[in-house]
């Protein structure tokens, strides 16, 4: 299938939606926020939906300019096709413009494809060449899972930014107060930090010299 943009495919006043299929790991689903910033700063009147499972969901209650979740667990090993018939069926619902797949699966793509979604976007690899409109290349020249993501949400060819918009999580002080009373824990003005400094790979791992700075 051979998409060709209208000229109105970058006006940043276009109103549909869009959603993103991010990664189902939760350090890879919070890192996508980051994607969330640069699609709102281009399309401040697009809103943006995550397909999610049910693990994840919880998350979009706390990242700014998430609109919702579309919750679907599919399972990894088989192709139910009719689960994602009924998926393509709840997207298409939806009338999304534009989907950035940030996966490289075929399986990743095909219920947007079978949606009807007309800007489908993601990186060349696992015979989807004909299920996306829009083929990025080179992901295996960017080293930081960020710049991966990051890419989708940039025209295409676009040169890449040193640093993206830090991913935000943001909880309200009531729900913080809850869970330090719960747990017996009391505020000391000092930071806290919580390290889970596990990595598959240097792509996703955090810096050394950021840990000895910290």
């Amino acid at each position: 299938m051979i998409h060709n943009p209208s000229p109105k495919a970058d006006s940043a006043t276009r109103p549909d939606p869009i959603l993103v299929v991010p990664y189902m790991w939760i350090g890879d689903f919070v890192r996508c926020h980051s994607v969330v910033q640069v699609l709102k700063s281009r399309w401040p009147n697009r809103p943006v939906d995550f397909l999610t499972t049910t693990l994840c969901a919880p998350l979009l209650d706390y990242m700014p300019g998430v609109r919702k979740g579309i919750v679907w667990d599919l399972p990894r090993r088989r192709l139910p096709l009719s689960q994602y018939r009924a998926l393509a069926e709840r997207l298409r619902a939806e009338h999304y413009g534009s989907a950035l797949i940030m996966l490289r699966t075929w399986k990743s793509v095909l219920a947007p494809f079978l949606a009807g979604i007309p800007d489908r976007v993601g990186f060349f690899g696992e015979g989807r060449l004909l299920l996306l409109t829009d083929i990025r290349w080179g992901e295996r020249n960017l080293e930081r899972m960020i710049d991966r993501c990051g890419a989708l949400a940039l025209p295409k060819g676009a040169p890449l930014p040193a640093e993206w918009p830090l991913p935000q999580v943001a909880v309200p002080a009531a729900e913080i107060t809850a869970w330090l009373a719960k747990r017996g824990l009391k505020k000391s003005g000092h930071p806290v930090v919580a390290l889970a400094p596990g990595a598959v790979g240097p792509g996703k791992a955090w810096p050394p010299g950021h840990y000895a700075t910290l």
